[in-house]
């Protein structure tokens, strides 16, 4: 069992799928944002949030941090 403690998400990997957990003020602004942004323009957001403010363990790819992400700010 890994635990990671980065500024914006933890991951908890049990050699299963990852499992990220993400910092709440990140998750809570990028929600703020798509009130009065396009969920492009978001997803757009996302993107450079990764590529500039996540750093990445083994395996993992900037499109997963997106994905995960992305998934979590526009699911119901």
């Amino acid at each position: 069992r890994e635990i990671y403690f980065g500024s914006h998400y933890n991951k908890l990997n049990n050699n299963m799928e990852n499992v990220y957990y993400w910092n709440e003020d990140t998750i809570d602004h990028f929600k703020f944002e798509s009130n009065y942004l396009s969920k492009d323009e978001v997803i757009e957001n996302i993107v450079e949030f990764v590529l500039c403010d996540c750093s990445l363990e083994d395996g993992e790819t900037d499109e997963m941090l997106v994905k995960d992400l992305t998934s979590r700010i526009f699911s119901k």
